[in-house]
Protein backbone atom coordinates (compact mmCIF):
# COMPACT_ATOMS: atom_id res chain seq x y z
CA UNK A 1 0.00 0.00 0.00
CA UNK A 2 1.38 3.60 -1.13
CA UNK A 3 1.51 6.22 1.39
CA UNK A 4 1.00 9.67 0.72
CA UNK A 5 3.92 12.27 0.14
CA UNK A 6 4.19 13.77 3.07
CA UNK A 7 3.22 17.39 2.34
CA UNK A 8 2.52 20.72 3.82
CA UNK A 9 -0.85 20.93 5.49
CA UNK A 10 -2.71 23.75 4.50
CA UNK A 11 -3.58 26.83 7.47
CA UNK A 12 -7.59 26.43 7.24
CA UNK A 13 -7.75 29.88 9.18
CA UNK A 14 -5.36 31.43 7.09
CA UNK A 15 -7.50 29.90 3.61
CA UNK A 16 -10.87 31.27 5.44
CA UNK A 17 -9.48 34.40 6.55
CA UNK A 18 -11.69 36.84 4.73
CA UNK A 19 -14.90 35.20 6.67
CA UNK A 20 -13.80 35.88 9.96
CA UNK A 21 -15.24 38.65 11.97
CA UNK A 22 -12.56 41.51 12.74
CA UNK A 23 -13.06 43.85 15.54
CA UNK A 24 -12.81 47.13 13.75
CA UNK A 25 -16.30 46.23 12.01
CA UNK A 26 -18.31 46.35 15.07
CA UNK A 27 -20.76 44.44 17.14
CA UNK A 28 -23.00 42.18 15.32
CA UNK A 29 -26.44 43.25 15.20
CA UNK A 30 -30.05 41.84 15.37
CA UNK A 31 -31.92 42.20 12.78
CA UNK A 32 -34.84 44.25 12.27
CA UNK A 33 -37.99 44.15 13.48
CA UNK A 34 -39.63 44.78 9.90
CA UNK A 35 -37.17 41.88 8.82
CA UNK A 36 -38.07 39.50 11.17
CA UNK A 37 -41.76 40.00 10.27
CA UNK A 38 -41.42 39.85 6.85
CA UNK A 39 -39.37 36.30 7.40
CA UNK A 40 -42.24 34.83 9.79
CA UNK A 41 -44.84 35.67 7.47
CA UNK A 42 -43.24 34.06 4.59
CA UNK A 43 -43.01 30.99 6.81
CA UNK A 44 -46.26 31.16 7.94
CA UNK A 45 -47.27 31.59 3.96
CA UNK A 46 -45.67 28.98 2.75
CA UNK A 47 -46.90 26.50 5.61
CA UNK A 48 -50.25 27.32 4.79
CA UNK A 49 -50.09 27.06 1.39
CA UNK A 50 -48.07 23.64 1.59
CA UNK A 51 -51.18 22.14 4.22
CA UNK A 52 -54.10 23.51 1.81
CA UNK A 53 -51.64 22.10 -1.19
CA UNK A 54 -51.50 18.54 1.07
CA UNK A 55 -55.34 18.56 1.30
CA UNK A 56 -55.96 19.33 -2.05
CA UNK A 57 -53.88 16.44 -3.54
CA UNK A 58 -55.33 14.10 -0.86
CA UNK A 59 -58.50 14.99 -2.07
CA UNK A 60 -58.10 14.40 -5.93
CA UNK A 61 -56.52 11.81 -5.37
CA UNK A 62 -59.43 10.29 -3.27
CA UNK A 63 -61.59 10.85 -5.80
CA UNK A 64 -59.75 9.22 -8.43
CA UNK A 65 -57.91 6.29 -7.42
CA UNK A 66 -57.24 2.21 -8.47
CA UNK A 67 -59.59 0.41 -8.88
CA UNK A 68 -58.78 -2.10 -6.87
CA UNK A 69 -60.07 -5.14 -4.99
CA UNK A 70 -58.96 -6.35 -1.43
CA UNK A 71 -60.53 -9.41 0.19
CA UNK A 72 -59.96 -7.18 3.66
CA UNK A 73 -61.94 -4.25 4.34
CA UNK A 74 -58.63 -3.21 6.67
CA UNK A 75 -56.34 -3.05 3.75
CA UNK A 76 -58.43 -1.57 1.15
CA UNK A 77 -58.47 1.64 3.76
CA UNK A 78 -54.94 1.41 4.10
CA UNK A 79 -54.02 1.30 0.14
CA UNK A 80 -56.76 4.19 0.04
CA UNK A 81 -54.77 6.50 3.17
CA UNK A 82 -51.40 5.53 1.33
CA UNK A 83 -52.88 6.43 -2.04
CA UNK A 84 -54.11 10.18 -0.59
CA UNK A 85 -50.88 10.28 1.42
CA UNK A 86 -48.62 9.59 -1.12
CA UNK A 87 -50.48 12.32 -3.41
CA UNK A 88 -51.29 14.76 -1.16
CA UNK A 89 -47.02 15.11 -0.37
CA UNK A 90 -46.54 15.14 -3.90
CA UNK A 91 -48.93 18.31 -4.53
CA UNK A 92 -46.96 19.71 -1.01
CA UNK A 93 -43.89 19.36 -2.19
CA UNK A 94 -44.67 21.17 -5.86
CA UNK A 95 -46.06 23.32 -4.15
CA UNK A 96 -43.64 23.90 -1.95
CA UNK A 97 -40.83 23.85 -4.64
CA UNK A 98 -42.28 26.58 -6.34
CA UNK A 99 -42.96 28.82 -3.58
CA UNK A 100 -39.44 28.65 -2.33
CA UNK A 101 -38.21 29.67 -6.07
CA UNK A 102 -40.44 32.50 -5.68
CA UNK A 103 -38.82 33.74 -2.53
CA UNK A 104 -35.55 32.63 -3.61
CA UNK A 105 -35.11 33.88 -6.37
CA UNK A 106 -35.68 37.90 -5.88
CA UNK A 107 -33.52 37.25 -2.90
CA UNK A 108 -30.73 36.14 -4.94
CA UNK A 109 -31.19 38.35 -7.08
CA UNK A 110 -30.87 41.13 -4.42
CA UNK A 111 -27.82 39.50 -2.79
CA UNK A 112 -26.14 39.76 -6.16
CA UNK A 113 -26.88 43.45 -6.61
CA UNK A 114 -25.84 44.18 -3.71
CA UNK A 115 -22.66 42.55 -3.60
CA UNK A 116 -21.72 43.93 -7.08
CA UNK A 117 -22.52 47.70 -5.71
CA UNK A 118 -20.45 47.04 -3.51
CA UNK A 119 -17.63 45.13 -5.29
CA UNK A 120 -17.94 48.37 -7.88
CA UNK A 121 -18.02 50.97 -4.94
CA UNK A 122 -14.49 49.39 -3.19
CA UNK A 123 -11.48 50.02 -4.39
CA UNK A 124 -10.11 47.22 -6.93
CA UNK A 125 -6.78 45.76 -6.55
CA UNK A 126 -4.82 45.24 -9.52
CA UNK A 127 -4.27 41.71 -10.96
CA UNK A 128 -1.36 40.20 -12.34
CA UNK A 129 -1.09 39.64 -15.88
CA UNK A 130 2.15 37.50 -16.26
CA UNK A 131 1.71 34.36 -17.96
CA UNK A 132 3.79 31.25 -18.07
CA UNK A 133 5.99 29.39 -20.98
CA UNK A 134 6.42 26.10 -20.45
Amino acid sequence: MRRRPPRPVPDVFETFAHRVDSGDEGPLEAPGAASVARSAGITVGLMVLTSLAFVAGAWVSAAVRPELVFSNLLWEGVAIVAWSVAWGGLAAAGVLALGIIAVGVPWVRRQRDARSTSASTSPSTPTSTSTSTP
